[in-house]
């Protein structure tokens, strides 16, 4: 036996299992994490997928073509399911791939016009481990030379960065050097003259402790007589990598709101230049990081310029009865005019799985809208052969065990068809449109209705016909279609505005199942062929329906057309359709109301009493709106019912609704007269009813006497001291914020120029005798002011032997005598 020859292999299989229990060792220093259910759930999102385009038909998934040797990224794991209608990027650990549009399918970016994308995306459903989700996706314009084969990096690399190369040597048992590659080796193995919209599910900070450590990608050993040396190779995940010193300044020709790094708790969204060397730079990572053993003593790491940057929901934001996969995208290539840059346009969460839209960019819907405007400098294209630039998606994975698939599903690609549908309602009754940014969205029970979905083609920006359109509409509740008399439920209006040529076509009312109406339009739209049209308006008549005693709100409905090449989507504007209005809304006639003028306490608070009949009920904060019309003059004002009952009751502030004009209105000593009708929420009016106000004096002081004081006859030779008034006689004053002395006095009492024997006197109860004729004589006074106007009648309290009394001093001559008395009323103040 060759003993040495024996030794020999011996000392060659004992390196060689040494060296693989090395690597073996430097492998379990990279985080894995593990989720058991994430094949299935990328299962139930494939099988929830919205209906999409054929990608085969569109695209191309192609082998990469690599400049540098030493890029591991060799792969393209992308490859396509569901009868080719969903893009699966990267499905497993590490994957990670590309798709670019097929040209020669007419499948492009023509930079010189407005090009629009949109589709569907799904990045996982792990919201409380972003590892499990990222690592995430882009949206990519490029013009590399290489074409179908252009290929970035993995993990962070999303596919279209470049390969942020580290590298360790190893000897013997030692690994240590680290070595960082520079910006322009990294800038050389991205997707060169390119401009991405990153959908980053997973932040990559290196400042960061909760980041990933180095991914070990491979290791190079040194030829097999130094077995004992080799060479490992890392990603360092730092492209989210934020400069807080500002050590490297922004290039100008970036656009102004960039910045290095990104963060997001659900993800970013940003627009990135993913093959220029001034894209990336190399930041000092966290001290932590610089301490932990696993980050293999390297210092720095890459970061790359993030421009209008914004926090997303990318992942599932729904719950576990129902989650949200699929995140719709539309993305808007605005090209350069009126010496503006070109511009980017996006928008995130736009819309929900059945179509209809969602304007509600609320962090708190759980399915948060995101809206961006970036500027791009097209220069970053190069030379643009025809204009055309490729198109496309590329997708990475984490290296997590479980890490969910990076699925894409295409609703519509640039400039082979460019069309949109829009919906709105017109109301026949009301003669009112309503669209999703109308105010007023209120119809009532009965009203005619028509629900228009108008398709237009874009015939400046589309280069093929939209053919084979399939419509599927879900038709609003609380409607009641009617087939016209030939069963027809539904009409299309084409039209040509290129040639002016018309056409209608009419669809079966047998086309409607449950409040869905599907059919096929039997007119293309495009311009290609002399008989498509480019435009379709559907039209359906209704009547609203609402028997209930409440307004019901009807949400939005979704309604798409798809066709080989194009699929566009639109939803009918939410709406209100409010119950049946038949009830009376009465309104009390109010009684009399004085007021005094100029008082700085009068509000004339007019009392109010609603009611309605049906037994239909206020509710508390019910407005009641009220018309009021005084002085030639009208004033609108509401308030609350503050009622449950039938019926109301409440005042109108009218002073402070007339404010300074009030006392020019309403003039002392008149009688004015108010009209008021009240109208309830629902538009009921009652019937009108006037106010009668009676403007009183500030202060007043009145004496009121009989016109005649009349004593009893006597006999020529009677004798009696007193002679007696007769019945009938009677003194009051009137008076109103006054006290007050009522005083008397009068003057002779003759027979022509006959004097009578005798004089009036006032006789008071005690038996005073006051001689009326010699003196002003005070018999009443009041000393208590009073807000009301009060009249006080002096004669009440006299009697036969008591008040104004004729007292005789002689015997007088027989016949009628006469005379004068006078009252005097004062102010007591």
């Amino acid at each position: 036996m060759d003993v040495f020859k024996v030794l020999k292999h011996l000392l060659i299989f004992f390196w060689i299992a040494l060296l693989f229990c090395l690597i073996i060792l430097s492998l379990a220093t990279t985080t894995t994490i593990t989720l058991a259910n994430s094949t299935t759930e990328d299962q139930e999102a494939i099988d929830s997928a919205p209906p999409g385009l054929d990608i085969h038909k569109f695209f191309r998934i192609s082998p990469p073509q690599k400049n540098v040797s030493d890029d591991p990224f060799i792969n393209n794991n992308a490859q396509t399911t569901k009868n080719g209608q969903v893009l699966d990027l990267a499905n497993g650990s590490g994957a990670y791939g590309a798709a670019w549009s097929d040209t020669s399918a007419g499948n492009y970016i023509d930079i010189r016009k407005d090009q629009t994308v949109s589709a569907w995306l799904y990045f996982g459903a792990a919201t409380n481990n972003e590892l499990l989700n990222g690592q995430g996706m882009a949206l990519v314009l490029q013009n590399d030379p290489r074409g179908y084969n252009a290929m970035g990096a993995g993990y962070q690399g999303l596919g279209v960065y470049g390969y942020d190369k580290a590298t360790t040597s190893y000897y013997y048992f030692t690994e240590g050097s680290p070595v960082v590659a520079n910006r322009d080796y990294i800038a050389s193995t991205a997707v060169k003259n390119s401009m991405a919209l990153e959908f980053d599910s997973q932040i990559n900070d290196v400042l960061s402790t909760r980041d990933e450590a180095p991914i070990q990608l491979l290791y190079k050993s040194g030829d097999l007589s130094n077995l004992y040396k080799g060479t490992y190779y890392y990603t360092l995940n730092g492209y989210d990598t934020k400069d807080t010193a500002n050590r490297i300044p922004i290039p100008s020709t970036y656009p102004s709101n960039s910045s290095f790094g990104a963060s997001g708790g659900y993800g970013h969204i940003a627009v990135t230049y993913p093959g220029l060397a001034t894209s990336y730079a190399l930041l000092p990572i966290g001290a932590s990081n610089q301490s932990n053993s696993a980050w293999k003593g390297f210092t720095t790491a890459a970061s790359i310029i993030h421009s209008g940057a914004k926090s997303a929901q990318l992942v599932d934001a729904g719950t576990d009865d129902n989650p949200i996969y699929w995140h719709h995208v539309t993305f808007t290539w605005k090209h350069a005019q009126d010496d503006k840059s070109a511009q980017i346009k996006y928008a995130f969460n736009d819309k929900y799985l059945d179509g209809t839209i969602n304007n509600d960019s609320s962090t708190l819907s759980g399915y948060p809208r995101v809206d961006q405007t970036v500027d791009v400098d097209p220069s970053v294209f190069g030379s643009i052969k025809d204009n055309k630039l490729y198109w496309g998606f590329t997708g990475a994975n984490g290296s997590s065990k479980g890490v969910y698939s990076k699925l894409v599903v295409f609703e519509s690609i640039p400039a082979l068809v460019h069309a949109d549908a829009k919906t709105n309602i017109t109301d026949n009754t009301l003669d009112k449109v309503i669209t999703d940014d109308s105010t007023d969205k209120s119809i009532a029970h009965g009203d005619k209705l028509t629900i228009n979905y108008d398709i237009n083609y874009d015939t400046e920006n589309s280069r093929v016909d939209w053919n084979n359109i399939a419509a599927e509409i879900d038709l609003p509740s609380n409607i009641n279609y009617d087939s016209d008399s030939n069963g027809n439920i539904a009409a299309i209006n084409y039209k040509n505005s290129l040639n002016g040529n018309t056409k209608t076509e009419y669809i079966s009312g047998t086309n409607l199942t449950s409040q869905t109406l599907k059919f096929k339009l039997a007119e293309n739209l495009g311009k290609v062929s002399n008989t498509a049209y480019t435009s379709a308006n559907i039209s359906i008549n209704g009547t609203a329906e609402n028997t209930t005693d409440h307004d019901i709100d009807v949400p939005e409905e979704p309604a798409k057309f798809s066709g080989e090449n194009q699929i566009s989507t639109t939803s009918t504007p939410e709406f209100t359709v409010a119950y049946q209005k038949n009830w009376l809304l009465t309104f009390k006639n109010p009684a009399p109301i004085n007021i005094v003028y100029n008082d700085a306490n009068e509000n004339l608070n007019l009392p109010t009493h609603l009611s309605y009949d049906k037994n239909h009920h206020f509710k508390a904060e019910d407005p009641i709106r009220y018309d009021i019309s005084v002085g030639n003059k009208t004033y609108t004002t509401s308030t609350q019912a503050n009622s449950t009952d039938t019926s109301a009751i409440g005042t109108i502030p009218l002073r402070s609704i007339i404010g300074n004009d009030f006392w020019n209105i309403f003039k002392e000593k008149t009688t004015q007269k108010i009209t008021v009708t009240a109208t309830d929420k629902d538009d009921i009016k009652s019937n009108t009813v006037t106010y009668t106000v009676n403007v009183l004096q500030n202060k007043f002081l009145n004496v009121n006497a009989s016109k005649d004081l009349d004593f009893q006859d006597v006999n020529y030779l009677s004798t009696n001291e007193y002679l007696k008034r007769k019945n009938g006689f009677s003194v009051s004053v009137t008076s109103l914020r006054n006290p007050w002395k009522l005083s008397v006095s009068t003057s002779e009492i003759k027979k022509g120029n006959v004097n009578f024997n005798g004089i009036l006197v006032y006789k008071k109860k005690d038996g005073t005798v006051y001689d009326l004729t010699s003196e002003e004589v005070p018999i009443a006074e009041n000393d208590v002011v009073s807000d009301q106007l009060v009249t006080t009648v002096i004669s009440k309290d006299w009697t036969d032997n008591t008040g104004p009394l004729l007292k005789q001093t002689g015997i007088s001559e027989a016949g009628k005598y006469s005379g004068t008395v006078t009252w005097y009323v004062t102010n007591s103040i």
